[in-house]
């Protein structure tokens, strides 16, 4: 076979390949679009159990609408990059849902009729550029019945929020009634009569607030029986409850409900019991508890322990008394909230005062996530030092830190059993009748936060209440309402909408480097303390030195004296020379690492590839000579 002829059926070859090649495309494309798999290591695109299930409940069409500007969005390749993520995923919950879910992607082009649609569902543009254009990029979602909901703009930073945040919303349109939330409280949160000021209070601005989401009742501090259009139950200061009430807190967890508990060793908010002819507080009366409750679903809390944490104290005291630091009044910063529970996620501080701490008892069956905690540098003191505290910088006295993160707000999951396992009580009013049986145990996993702490939900410890125009404007400096709300607006949901937790972003962080970097900051450290150390000890000698001078010679320096700093001096260059060392190591290191990475990437995989190809290229050309007996 001549050379011309052994090149034509290498291009007919080809061309056989390139057609295969595209008509297998146009046949997967066809006949496999619902086969998918996740090759992510994070497995992004692999909705979780509880979205899957909620997304089996829908039962009436929704119909979802991504407003995305892709054409003003072309010169921000991060936001096109995420944009992608969320079209796809959307897709996903579409394939799921039987038809049920409808996904319209639209493009609301400036001055069009999809840009009026957008604006109509209450989406708005945001400006984006140079230029000030104006991008849509929220989802907004219709049910059967013409309830709305929207995400108004999906931001890249809540990424690992995104599986939680659309199926929130999906959850939402198929149970639109509005949650009911009952508040038992010994506190004056609806408002009332202060006995001490003899004056009228207005209700709290938590409460306030919480209205414009729920539907809040206040319930009796001596209910028997929690009333079944109750969906969340608010516990707040739980003291000196009877014991039929604490059976129908226990009895409303038991069938499923979702609470949340404030309880408090000395609650600052509470009106003090004074002993008889004694200005002094009665020992215990401001604390709260439910001990019988907690003990039983293995909940630690010790209403006699306050925490301290130095690190987080706040300045209290003005200008006739003096600014003084209270350790016992706390700024929790986002370093120990819980960043990766979505309650929590975008909260920046939570104000505490005086609060106590929570644990899981050893060997409970429950799972306590932290979601409030103190930093490394608290202790516990007993509560009652803030009975009488005539001087704050008593609590600072033989401060010693015991370097443990003490949780003051927690989120409990798990089985519980009741902690009343022969049933009710005696009814503490003749007449009642109880119709409902007892139940011994949770038939499914509870979901409750407990807080240790009650101030944290006073308006002194987060918000300032002004009258404009007879209307109430809340200017917050804390971010404990949204906490609170957080809590409630999770738990209104699901089961299988509270078990959809933060998920990995898209993007990978450099772990090695973070550690190079941790690493030789470390040692920086360790390097500079050891220079401060050798300072100080310099600075001592000098002042023994100073105090063995001639007084004659008040403005001359002693030979010692004068050795003693040529010799500090030329410490103080060689440690610093050392911590620029360290430095330039670091620096060092990471130019290394980076080279190595660009080799990898740029030159050795293109290469292993080319040879690859160079020896599969040597074995077909071989095989054909030998084919064509060359």
């Amino acid at each position: 076979m001549t050379t011309q002829k052994a090149t034509s059926i290498t291009l007919m070859g080809l061309l056989v390949l390139a057609v295969l090649f595209l008509v297998v495309n146009m046949a997967s494309n066809a006949l496999f679009t619902s086969v998918r798999a996740d090759l992510t290591e994070n497995k992004l695109f692999t909705l979780t159990q509880g979205t899957l299930n909620i997304i089996a409940k829908v039962e009436e069409p929704i119909t979802l609408y991504l407003f995305y500007s892709d054409k003003a969005s072309e010169g921000v390749p991060q936001l096109r990059t995420y944009a992608t993520r969320v079209k796809e995923l959307l897709q996903e919950y579409a394939q799921l849902s039987n038809g049920n879910i409808v996904l319209n992607i639209v493009d609301p082009v400036p001055y069009s009729e999809e840009e009026d649609q957008a604006a109509g569902f209450g989406l708005q543009g945001v400006p984006i550029g140079s230029t000030g254009e104006k991008v849509y990029f929220g989802l907004a979602a219709s049910n059967a019945v013409g309830v709305n909901e929207i995400i108004g703009f999906f931001q890249p930073q809540r990424e690992q929020f995104l599986e939680h945040d659309i199926t929130k919303l999906i959850y939402t349109l198929t149970s639109p009634k509005k949650t009911v939330v009952g508040v038992l409280s010994r506190l004056p949160m609806f408002g009332g009569f202060d006995i001490e000021t003899t004056q009228m209070t207005k209700e709290w601005a938590i409460i306030a607030q919480m209205r414009q989401l729920f539907e809040v009742k206040l319930l009796d501090i001596a209910t028997q029986q929690i009333e079944d259009d109750v969906d969340i139950l608010m516990v707040v200061h739980p003291k000196e409850l009877g014991e039929s009430t604490v059976y129908a807190i226990d009895q409303f967890v038991m069938k499923g409900g979702k609470a949340l508990f404030f309880v408090d060793p000395h609650s600052e908010v509470d009106t003090p019991v004074r002993q008889q002819s004694s200005p002094l507080e009665v020992e215990g009366g401001r604390s709260s508890n439910l001990r019988q409750l907690f003990d039983t679903w293995g909940i630690e809390y010790d209403p006699t322990s306050v925490v301290l944490d130095r690190k987080y104290a706040l300045t209290v005291g003005g200008a006739h008394q003096g600014q003084s630091r209270h350790y016992g009044l706390l700024a929790i910063t986002r370093e120990d909230l819980a960043t990766e529970d979505v309650i929590s996620s975008e909260l920046e501080l939570i104000s505490l005062g005086i609060a106590g701490h929570i644990k899981a008892k050893d060997g409970a069956d429950i799972q306590l996530t932290p979601i409030v905690s103190s930093s490394d540098d608290a202790m516990l003191v007993d509560a009652v030092r803030f009975r009488f505290l005539p001087d704050l910088s008593q609590l600072s006295n033989n401060y010693k830190p015991t370097g443990v993160h003490y949780t003051f707000m927690g989120r409990v999951q798990g089985k519980l059993k009741s902690a009343f396992p022969n049933g009710r009580p005696a009814v503490d009013e003749e007449g009642e009748d109880f119709k409902a049986p007892h139940l011994a145990s949770t038939t499914e996993d509870a979901n409750l936060f407990v807080v240790a702490d009650t101030d944290l939900l006073s308006d002194r410890m987060w918000v300032q209440v002004q009258e404009f125009f007879g209307q109430q404007v809340f200017n917050s400096w804390a971010n404990n309402g949204d906490l609170t709300i957080n809590a409630v607006d999770n738990l209104k949901g699901s089961s299988d909408l509270i078990s959809i937790r933060g998920r990995e972003t898209s993007s990978r962080p450099f772990v090695r480097v973070n550690q190079l970097r941790l690493a030789a900051d470390q040692k920086f450290r360790s390097t500079e303390e050891s220079l401060q150390a050798k300072l100080t000890e310099t600075e001592q000698k000098l002042v023994a030195l100073q105090k063995q001078r001639d007084d004659s010679n008040a403005l001359m320096l002693s030979p010692e004296q004068e050795a003693e700093i040529d010799k500090f001096q030329q410490e103080k260059f060689n440690v610093r020379k050392d911590l620029r060392q360290v430095r330039h190591n670091l620096d060092l290191d990471i130019e290394k690492l980076g080279t190595k990475l660009k080799f990898i990437n740029i030159g050795l995989v293109p290469i292993i590839i080319s040879i690859l190809a160079l020896l599969l290229s040597i074995v077909r050309s071989r095989k054909r000579k030998h084919a064509l007996g060359i």
